[in-house]
């Protein structure tokens, strides 16, 4: 009923209330007053009983049924419905997500790389994940419930967790474990820790690592958590670092010497020697276009390295690169009598990069023609592969490498030789540049060599089909 319906309603009923007293009292007098207003008190009284069920009528005449849900507003198509709070489905899913935590916990830990181990308050395993396993070298279902030292005998981990559960706050460290191959793996052990009952921030509240160290007698020791990361590539990448530095420092050292010793000689009165100072000022040229030479190869390996010297492949014609670097060794041929017999058909295209496979072709046949015998030929010539890829060789009749040596010719400032070596100008990156550029072409370079009858270098690229 409207309000202003409502009001009329009343004021009609107040005006016929009174038109009845005046009457009753009138006809009956005081009884009748009486009698009218004992009337007026059980007429409320049932209109007061009858109330509720009015009201019922009025929520079925509205379409809304006594015990019936209401219908959950719709989450429009652009908005995400995780940001509508609606109580029932909300309190569901919350329901929902809490009953999923520790499904949700096992497969987090089923799939991370770095090896847990949840130890209790005794120092014994109650969890561990895959990675650990992996790691440690034994199944969870056969170090659940035992010590950790019957699992895991390491003085570094022992420390780290004695120091953990010690202090409170976190220990890490390095361990090496030996198997099939040496792995190294950072350690860190943290203590699980909640306050005791009564203390301030009231049972079971976690506390921050700074009130660990301020109270850690006041909390209670539950167990510790133990995380393994494998860094052995980190490791091993900082060793060839470093290895890097010390072999170019020594590089370096070797001609700047020469040509300070030869330098010091003529300035010491040498230069009035006509015999002898030309064949200083020579020795002082050579090492210098040694040093030269080295800084370049260093350079051109470390462009390499950074992918800054390779930006995209094309198709290259190989005899076409080949080609190119003979002419730039045409010089040392002569002066050896020595030939190159380029046998590569015209028209073979690999995917390559051209300035790349040119310096892959300068360095093997520089290789080639250094350590052969004067007078000798070198081949280079290829053939395809069922696999859609190419392989031109590189052949020679040098000394040959070791066997022992043929797995680390590609490393960076490896000689085979190292007098020798020197002694034909090779700055020992030659090499470890070849297989850098390879690779950065999606191909690959292989070695078969034997002593006294020369080495055989192969390099297989993808072929451009027409």
């Amino acid at each position: 009923m409207k309000q202003s319906s409502r009001l009329i309603f009343i004021a009609m009923l107040v005006a016929l209330c009174l038109v009845l007293l005046i009457y009753a009292f009138n006809g009956l007098g005081w009884g009748g007053v009486f009698l009218f207003v004992a009337g007026g008190i059980i007429s409320f009284g049932l209109t007061r009983v009858f109330s509720p069920a009015e009201e019922h009528g009025r929520v079925l005449e509205a379409g809304e049924e006594v015990g019936k849900k209401k219908p959950v507003p719709a989450v429009s198509e652009t908005e995400d419905e995780r940001d509508v709070f609606i109580p029932g489905r909300n309190f569901d899913e919350m329901l929902q997500r809490l009953g999923s935590n520790e499904s949700m916990l096992n497969v987090i830990l089923n799939s991370m790389g770095e090896g847990v181990l949840l130890l209790n308050q005794a120092d014994r395993i109650v969890l561990m994940n895959p990675s650990a396993e992996k790691i440690l070298g034994i199944a969870e279902k056969d170090s659940l419930g035992k010590l950790y030292l019957e699992v895991v005998r390491n003085p570094v981990l022992a420390n780290l967790l004695t120091h953990s559960k010690k202090e409170g706050g976190l220990a890490s460290g390095e361990i090496d474990f030996a198997g099939k191959e040496e792995k190294t793996f950072a350690v860190s052990v943290a203590a699980i820790r909640v306050e005791k009952a009564g203390s301030p921030d009231g049972p079971g509240t976690l506390n921050s690592p700074s009130r660990l160290e301020a109270s850690a007698e006041r909390d209670q020791h539950l167990g510790q958590i133990v995380v393994f990361s494998d860094i052995t590539s980190i490791k091993r990448l900082m060793r060839m670092r470093t290895d890097f530095v010390a072999n170019v420092s020594h590089e370096l050292k070797t001609p700047l010497t020469a040509i300070l010793g030869y330098a010091e000689t003529l300035t010491s009165g040498a230069m009035d020697d006509k015999k002898n100072r030309g064949q200083f000022l020579q020795k002082i040229s050579d090492q210098a276009q040694r040093l030269h030479a080295l800084i370049s190869d260093v350079l051109e390996l470390s462009k390499i390295e950074s992918g800054g010297y390779i930006t995209a492949l094309e198709a290259v014609e190989l005899g076409e690169v080949a080609q190119q670097a003979i002419e730039i060794l045409k010089a040392k041929m002569e002066a050896k009598e020595m030939k190159i017999l380029q046998e590569i058909p015209p028209g073979t295209k690999v995917i390559a990069h051209r300035d790349g496979l040119f310096h892959v072709f300068e360095n093997l046949l520089d290789n080639a023609v250094k350590y052969s015998p004067a007078k000798s030929d070198v081949r280079v010539y290829c053939h395809p592969r069922e696999n859609g890829h190419t392989e031109f060789t590189v052949e020679d009749k040098g000394p040959g490498i070791p066997k022992a040596a043929q797995s680390r010719v590609f490393e960076r400032f490896f000689r085979v030789d190292v007098s020798r070596s020197r002694e034909q100008g090779g700055t020992g990156l030659g090499l470890a540049i070849v297989k850098h550029l390879v690779e950065k072409m999606n191909g690959e370079v292989f070695l078969k060599s034997e002593e006294g009858k020369g080495s055989v270098f192969t390099v297989t690229l993808q072929s451009v089909t027409s």
